[in-house]
């Protein structure tokens, strides 16, 4: 059976973003890109796709005015313009599309209706079945015997089949009519006037009567009253609507339809376009057609005695692990490969072996992996401290794409094109369905795994070597994380009793506040809600209107910043968000993490390869973001404490990312100001207020000035952080860049840099990926121009303190140093130090992180010391 499927791509790629967009969560990958409505887009074509079609054609509209526009000027005047959320997805339309296999056809002048139009006009008869698939009325004109449209109403989940006699029974009026109705009634969407005061109604009880436009004027007499006025008022206006309407179905066209026969979609092209896109939930519904080749054959390990044999001096391994959470995790079994031979060892089995323990143990022993951090803490919390790890498929696949998906096995193998392993999710479920297979499942995914770290090495070193990222990879990430993982074992000390008292406290704070509200608001509600919040503040006590959603009122805070001189009741709802974040967040938060282990201890996850400029992140709690603005959120690290005997150390670099910016653009005046120990913002402030004499004010208008340089920010947002005009704003990066030339040359360079390769690099190579910098869509190439700005100065402030750490480390194992490192946040270092060893650590780390890396600028580091996090920030 021949179908031919059409499918008008505007309408369905609109449906697709504002079937989100309306939330305000609009999906993004890791680069920033907008993928909401590409999302939709797919997911309806691979629905359709497995309806059977075995002709597609898809039909773009054209990027310029249509031969309508050229008619009437006013076609489509009412349409809002296109967001630019919007607009960056429609070269992602066709680049799917491309990698689907499924043809697409645009042409000048031309509307998607009118390609859809030719095609069911002239190729009908070729085919047993045509489908429309679109929610434009428009195109009902075009049904016929074997002519459908398929309307969606939710998706594909509800859709409603429109035939000749369908739309007669649901409208009233044939497919031939709907031109003539159209006519009448006009369209509001595409701004055709149709007769003012005419409906539906109407309209199809004329149509009934008179069938068409012409023959209802050649008897105008017999309609009567204010009805015949109208029509005959508007006869011009009717007959041009109905014209405006009508699909053209002949024109000259390069249509090829041979293309049209849809063959089956690229799957390299079309996992690359969902890895690159973050979709990786398309891959794993992917029917992934093996390379026919034949599987090594694996040996599992039944015997402790068996695995003295099979040892050899280097070999490829990966632990599998049941659950979420490696630091509880139950391993399963090891997964290896000697002399191209592969071998699973039951976990059970393997700590059992004298002979494995000591392989384990070895440092001559080369051992390559997948995330070499997991392992180790797995191992640590079973007693054994692994060695000799040379390698690591994970962060070698982050350094060369910071976009990968940590989590996912697969989604890092699907970077070199390997496809022969599964996802996590078809192995172990997820959600409530998440469990652990029978052994032959998870053995085989395991050796699968392993397989993959083997085969997919010299590609990934390639690309290591192509960036010049071996010194990053070999001395700093895989350092790290042998770092991060005694971090993360060692864990940091909570004092239980002072994490109940403060819970109580803000329990209390929260209490008092909430009745604050309600005796100014006059009545109780749901502060929480911001429907409710919005009908308190904007209705009932009549402060400004901001900003409006389609849900109700904005309420968020930049909306009540802006009201606080309105009314006191704002900053209480502000206070209110906040305890309640630091209750929910922090207080149940910390105590659901202490459960983990029962030692009174925070064991966290640092995920290393996670951000796009390298900076580490935590998670299993969160303890990056540990509040410290205000003084409720800074209280909360009290409950952090030393052990006993110990005390906390803290060090953090001070102004790192501006002395890395002077370091990168050798700018001189901000060279000579850190060389000499100057007040960097109040030196800022003397050169783009050109006098020697500062005022608190001026000197945080620098301040604010120096960071929106790092930050990439526009002299818009500065003019909204400072309240100062636009021109204003303007005025001061002016003056900025005249003091510091260097700046703006440097930035003008990595912005140049990003344009012809598509990425900026680190000091130190880190590759950062800026996909938005060659976008068609002027705000998304803004967009990545600004993250061009900022990203080599965050990312190698960040690689300072990557590379100070793994120095730290091997200080401290050269002095026999007991104190350790126990958390990172942004640019703080914390040590739970001996007390008799405080001054040799604070030497140590203080010169160490000074002298990291060999830099014109001085690094400065600031510390202090107390019991607990509170005392030392």
């Amino acid at each position: 059976m021949k179908k031919l499927l059409l499918i008008d791509a505007s309408n369905l790629l609109f449906r697709s973003y504002y079937a989100t967009a309306y939330t305000g969560n609009l999906m993004q990958n890791k680069e920033g890109v907008y993928t909401n409505g590409i999302f939709g887009f797919a997911h309806a074509m691979i629905k359709l796709i497995d309806n059977g079609y075995t002709h597609i054609l898809v039909a773009l509209d054209p990027k310029g005015k249509t031969h309508r526009h050229l008619e009437y000027k006013e076609y489509k005047g009412t349409r809002k313009d296109t967001p630019p959320e919007l607009i960056m997805q429609f070269p992602l339309m066709e680049e799917y599309l491309d990698a689907l296999g499924v043809y697409y056809y645009q042409q000048d002048l031309y509307e998607a209706d009118d390609i859809i139009g030719y095609m069911s006009k002239h190729y009908k008869e070729k085919f047993d079945e045509v489908t429309i698939y679109s929610n434009d009325h428009d195109l009902m004109q075009l049904l016929d015997t074997n002519v459908k449209q398929m309307v969606s109403r939710k998706g594909l989940k509800d859709v409603e089949i429109f035939t000749p006699e369908y739309l007669k029974e649901k409208m009233g009026v044939s497919p031939k009519q709907i031109t003539d109705y159209k006519g009448l009634v006009g369209d509001a969407s595409d701004n055709i006037p149709g007769v003012p005061g005419v409906g539906n109604k109407t309209a199809v009880k004329l149509l009934t009567q008179y069938n068409t436009i012409d023959n209802l004027y050649q008897h105008i007499d017999e309609v009567k009253g204010k009805l015949k006025e109208k029509l005959e008022l508007n006869k011009e206006k009717a007959i041009f609507s109905k014209k405006l309407a009508t699909i053209e179905t002949d024109f000259d066209n390069t249509i090829d339809f041979n293309k049209t026969e849809y063959l089956g979609y690229n799957q390299e092209k079309l996992i690359d376009f969902y890895t690159r896109l973050g979709l990786y939930s398309f891959i794993k519904n992917m029917k992934i057609e093996k390379e026919n080749k034949k599987q090594d054959d694996f040996i599992v390990i039944k015997n402790p005695a068996e695995i003295r044999v099979i040892l050899g001096n280097e070999c490829f391994m990966h632990l599998e692990y049941f659950g979420k959470n490696y630091h509880d995790a139950s391993p399963l079994g090891f997964a290896l490969i000697f002399s191209e031979i592969s071998y699973y060892i039951p976990f059970d089995i393997a700590i059992n072996s004298d002979a494995f323990i000591k392989f384990l143990q070895s440092e001559k022993i080369k051992k390559y992996v997948f995330d070499l951090k997991a392992l180790t803490v797995i191992l640590r919390w079973n007693n054994i401290i692994i060695k000799g790890i040379e390698y690591d498929l994970l962060l070698a696949a982050y350094l060369t794409s910071s976009s990968v998906n940590q989590d996912e096995f697969r989604d890092v193998c699907e970077l070199y094109h390997y496809h022969d392993v599964d996802f996590e999710d078809n192995i172990y479920g997820k959600g409530a369905k998440y469990h652990l297979p029978e052994d032959k499942i998870h053995i085989k995914h395991a050796i699968d795994k392993v397989s993959a770290i083997k085969n997919t090495y010299e590609d990934a070193l390639e690309k290591i070597k192509e960036f010049n990222q071996e010194d990053l990879l070999y001395n700093v990430e895989i350092p790290l994380a042998k770092v991060l993982s005694d971090m993360e074992y060692i864990g940091i000390n909570i004092n239980p009793k002072s994490l109940e008292e403060f819970g109580l406290d803000l329990k209390q704070k929260i209490d008092e506040t909430e009745q604050l509200i309600y005796d100014l608001s006059g009545e109780e509600f749901n502060i929480s809600s911001p429907k409710q919040l919005g009908v308190i503040l904007f209705e009932k006590m009549q402060l400004p209107v901001y900003k409006k959603t389609k849900t109700g009122y904005s309420t968020d805070i930049s909306v009540l910043s802006k009201l606080k001189p309105f009314s006191p009741i704002i900053d209480l709802i502000i206070g209110y968000r906040t305890y309640t974040k630091l209750y929910s967040t922090y207080v149940e938060g910390l105590k659901s993490s202490l459960t983990l282990k029962d030692d009174n201890k925070i064991h966290t996850i640092y995920q290393q390869a996670l951000t796009k400029t390298g900076r580490l992140s935590s998670k299993e709690p969160n303890l990056q973001n540990i509040p410290i603005k205000n003084e409720e959120g800074r209280a909360l690290r009290k409950v952090f404490e030393a052990s006993d005997g110990f005390v906390l150390l803290s060090f953090d670099y001070s102004q790192i990312e501006l002395r890395v910016l002077a370091e990168l653009g050798d700018v001189k005046n901000l060279i000579k100001a850190f060389k000499n120990n100057k007040d960097i913002h109040e030196e800022t402030a003397k050169l783009i207020f050109k006098k020697d004499n500062i005022s608190r004010k001026e000197r945080s208008i620098a301040k604010a000035v120096n960071f929106s340089i790092i930050y990439g920010k526009t002299p818009w947002g500065l003019s909204e952080d400072l309240n100062i005009s636009l021109a204003k704003a303007k005025e001061f990066i002016n003056n900025y860049f005249a003091s510091y030339e260097e700046i703006k040359v440097l930035i003008d360079k990595n912005i140049a840099f990003a344009k012809e390769n598509g990425y900026v690099k680190t000091h130190f190579n880190r590759i950062i990926h800026i996909n938005e910098i060659k976008a068609k869509n002027y705000q998304t190439r803004e967009f990545g121009k600004r993250i061009a700005m900022n990203a080599p100065i965050q990312g190698t402030a960040a690689d300072i303190l990557k590379i100070a750490m793994v120095k730290i480390k091997d200080e401290f194992i050269k002095h026999n140093i007991k104190s350790k490192m126990i958390l990172q946040i942004h640019d703080e270092i914390v040590l739970d130090v001996v007390k008799e060893e405080e001054k040799l650590v604070t030497e140590i780390v203080s010169n160490t992180m000074m002298n990291a890396v060999d830099f014109n600028v001085n690094l400065l580091a600031n510390y202090s010391s107390g019991k607990n996090l509170y005392e030392v920030k």
